[in-house]
């Protein structure tokens, strides 16, 4: 009884504390602005509801598989929202990749990945590999967000976080380059580290966008061509629409 009821008293003491570092610095949703009440995390309610989810995990091929087509086949691809550079949502990115806030890309890996758990993927992939940015981008920004991102969703899926993806050349900015352009500019870019750790396990590579799909499918042909897994999949949080 006395544990029980010690419990309970931790458990409200928590929710107190929360709720008063909340009324001194108070937190707010990333989207909307307004402030976040005790249990909401990153996004209130509304938003999380709101958020235009891509649920591509749920089809056997979609539109991230079509942007990586080649050589290689993809099994699960999955994107958890669709990014509209006029969008609110969009900031969910832009502060996870650039607003020096790498416990966002963490936190918004975990939401996903609580999403993902939920929908029976718990226990799908073997390891998490991170697209990694090259050490002069590194220094400079101070951290990877997707390795963030892909710290947050194995938290909810139970499974490690590899780094056996390394960046080897640096490239350019991606913005506003075609399709073509874009794989030009990042072919070549990544290189596979103990290939042999990864050889009859499920990988999944985890990036924080996808847009033409030319970065991811780069470290997709890195690790097939150098490794033996027994599936190759991809996570992203955002997914932009094909023009």
């Amino acid at each position: 009884m006395q544990i029980k009821s010690r419990h309970r008293f931790l458990r409200a003491l928590s929710t107190m504390s929360a709720a008063a570092l909340d009324s001194l610095f108070p937190r707010t949703c990333r989207v909307c602005g307004q402030s976040l009440t005790v249990g909401e995390r990153l996004l209130c309610v509304g938003c999380m509801a709101d958020m235009p989810r891509t649920y591509l995990h749920r089809l056997d091929f979609n539109t991230i598989h079509q942007r990586v087509a080649g050589n290689h086949q993809i099994d699960l691809a999955a994107g958890w929202f669709y990014y509209y550079t006029d969008s609110s949502y969009a900031r969910l990115i832009r502060e996870a990749k650039y607003d020096d806030r790498p416990a966002t890309a963490r936190a918004l890996g975990s939401l996903y990945g609580a999403e993902l758990a939920a929908d029976g993927l718990k226990g799908r992939f073997d390891v998490l590999l991170p697209v990694p940015l090259h050490r002069d981008k590194l220094l400079k920004r101070g951290y990877n967000q997707s390795l963030e991102i892909a710290r947050g969703i194995a938290s909810q899926l139970d499974c490690p976080v590899g780094d056996n993806l390394v960046a080897i050349r640096a490239h350019k900015t991606q913005t506003r380059r075609s399709g073509l352009e874009r794989f030009k500019n990042v072919e070549g870019s990544f290189t596979l580290t103990h290939p042999g750790e990864l050889d009859g396990l499920s990988v999944a590579v985890v990036d924080d966008i996808i847009t033409t799909g030319s970065t991811i499918l780069d470290c997709i042909n890195v690790i097939a061509d150098n490794s033996a897994p027994v599936s190759l999949n991809i996570l992203t949080l955002g997914v932009t629409h094909m023009r």
